[in-house]
């Protein structure tokens, strides 16, 4: 049975975002990763829309003739001053795509924000260009979409995504969509340190919201009545809040990503959501676990070389006997990814005996450039395995003589390294740094006190020999063409052992699916919307992802269990670790697109059905 015969869906499907073709955050993959079976249910009535931003662009999108909508285009900019630009997103099944810019836009954007308070109670009257730009961005999208509706034929159904869309669904009267990944005072609530999971629970307990304010026509009157009102201006996101809120209450359909955001989203926002979307992952495009498993050894071997000019020219470190090599990824959000968490139970596990292991900390911060003494310490390392390479086929000549000739072979290898002055000489310029301590950052920062740093030295981690958790902090996105490690974050994953990921507040989580995926072991927690979704729907016996519980849970206690995981994923025999990754590839099957996708047609379906029936 085809989707078009499965689903009552709409004729034609917008789906807007700042984040189409715009990579600005996790919800651009969202996006890019469900766009072929999108594209699949609505063919060429698929339409994406994004905002324009010319770097992106050239990276993301492909003009195209603007044939079909130029008449639309011309008089949305002679009306408005809205500049339309028509082509295709870069992904695979090209799905058609118009990116808007707003920045010459006619209506003054004081116009825009006093018809938001006429209409929807939204203060932003002390907003600036963060609150203004997406807004008048969304009001520019708005006015391409209904204009754009009324040229299809058939029936159209917009689908925005986030507060900086919502607008977009004020100036249209087609049936709508709109999701939240996150909603804006959740996550300021968390990255201050509020306990947000905590403050959820006493606004559900206080039973403050009426029944009728799922109905469409009584949510504006009832928008005071919910918990997050009253302490959204003091963390400075009133007018995105209330933006945030009026598109739930304003869209026909209100959707979150996971159940956890979806009691998030009811307590703070004052509305329950129709339906929950939660992410999916095309895990058909990554290789099997047999191919990983080679990728795995041939990736590990390039991180040894980094690890080797990092640490070897202050003392040696043992690498022959495969050490565990983990990693934690993602925003620098220092209490909410759980850095803070993470970082604590290293400093545990480098009080006991065990086995010696390495960490990267691969989160972005606002670097300066390369550190010197790394850089140095790789090109001297470079240096040596250059000047190896070229002797080489020499010794190996003279060795062969050697042997077959019957002389010592080992006294003449011997004798030969050490009369070479000019190896002696590079060797020397490579352990300079002896007795010294290797730099827990590999860049230099453009700013004093880091809290990463700071953690990691308050828990005694410094780099010392006789550490038993070796640790780089890699603040800066991987490429292959950097100067240091030169890889791509998709490789550095396949080198590794396992990602950590002991998150305080995820609405969903990507990172732990994309690292089993790549055949590596991953944790995470269930107050992560994908960690709460693989405790309701997978098998927990020896899981390649482990959730350790959070919720409800003190924080010592917490770092004492995520320790306690940590140890043993570096203690895991190798037959363990490949009966893990097997059935962490069964875990991640589970949030495959082919089936997450439905519950996007339900919801476009709903959509259409509440619009029909004037619900």
């Amino acid at each position: 049975m085809s989707g078009k015969d499965k689903y009552n869906t709409p004729d034609n499907l917008v789906e807007v975002s700042y984040e189409v073709a715009n990579k600005v955050g996790g919800i651009y993959q969202v996006l890019k990763s469900k766009a072929c079976q999108m594209k699949k249910m609505y063919g060429d009535n698929y339409l994406t829309i994004g905002y324009y931003d010319e770097e992106n662009a050239r990276k993301d999108f492909a003009k195209r003739s603007t044939h079909d909508f130029k008449e639309i285009f011309d008089e949305l900019e002679e009306e408005y001053g809205i500049k339309c630009t028509h082509g295709v997103w870069k992904l695979p099944y090209s799905p058609e795509c118009i990116l808007v810019d707003a920045s010459d836009l006619k209506k003054d954007v004081n116009e825009i924000k006093a018809e938001l308070w006429e209409d929807y109670k939204i203060d932003s009257l002390n907003s600036g260009p963060m609150f203004e730009d997406p807004v008048k961005w969304a009001f520019a999208v708005g006015k391409l979409v209904q204009k754009l509706s009324e040229k299809f034929e058939g029936n159209t159904v917009l689908h925005a995504h986030e507060w900086l869309s919502a607008p977009a669904i004020f100036e249209t009267d087609i049936p709508s969509v709109f999701t939240t990944h996150a909603t804006v005072l959740g996550r300021a609530l968390s990255n201050a340190g509020r306990d947000v999971v905590s403050m959820v629970e006493d606004a559900e307990s206080q039973e403050e919201i009426a029944e009728d304010v799922k109905h469409r026509y009584t949510r504006l009157s009832k928008m005071e009545k919910s918990f997050g009102e009253s302490i959204a201006e003091e963390y400075g996101v009133k007018s995105r809040h209330q933006v945030e809120k009026a598109g739930a209450m304003d869209a026909d359909v209100f959707t979150t990503v996971s159940d956890v955001t979806a009691r998030e989203a009811d307590a703070v926002l004052g509305v329950e959501p129709d339906k929950v979307l939660p992410n999916g992952f095309n895990v058909e495009e990554f290789p099997s676990l047999e191919e990983l498993s080679y990728q795995h050894k041939k990736k590990k071997k390039r991180m040894k070389k980094f690890l080797r000019a990092y640490f070897e020219p202050y003392y040696k470190i043992d690498l022959d006997n495969d050490p565990r090599i983990l990693f934690i990824s993602g925003r620098y959000e220092f209490h909410n990814k759980g850095l803070d968490a993470f970082i604590d139970s290293l400093g545990k596990l480098n009080e006991k005996e065990g086995d010696d292991f390495f960490v990267f900390i691969f989160v972005p911060a606002d670097v300066r450039g390369e550190r010197l003494d790394v850089l140095e310490n790789m090109s001297l390392y470079d240096e040596l395995e250059d000047y190896i390479d070229s002797i080489l086929p020499d010794l190996k000549t003279e060795l062969l003589d050697k042997i077959t000739s019957g002389e010592n072979a080992e006294k003449f290898v011997k004798d030969w390294l050490s009369d070479s002055h000019e190896l002696e000489v590079i060797r020397q310029n490579f352990h300079e740094k002896r007795g010294g301590i290797p730099p827990l950052c590999a860049y230099t920062l453009n700013y004093d006190n880091d809290d990463v740093l700071e953690r990691l030295r308050e828990n005694g981690l410094e780099n010392r020999e006789d550490d038993r958790v070796k640790v780089v902090f890699y603040p800066t996105y991987l490429s292959r063409g950097d100067k240091m490690l030169s890889m791509s974050y998709e490789d550095a994953i396949k080198a590794t052992s396992a990602g950590i990921f002991p998150s305080y507040y995820e609405p969903w989580g990507y990172t732990p699916v994309e690292t089993a995926a790549s055949g590596c072991l991953s944790i995470t927690t269930d107050l992560a919307g994908f960690g709460q979704f693989l405790l309701e729907h997978a098998d927990m016996e020896k899981p390649g992802i482990e959730v350790i519980r959070r919720k409800d849970v003190s924080y010592d206690s917490f770092v004492d269990n995520l320790a306690g995981k940590i140890e043993d994923f570096v203690n895991y025999s190798k037959t363990e670790i490949t009966e893990r990754k097997h059935n962490a590839r069964k875990m991640v099957q589970l949030t495959s697109w082919t089936k997450m996708i439905e519950n996007y047609y339900e919801a476009h379906e709903m959509a259409l059905r509440r619009e029909k029936n004037g619900d």
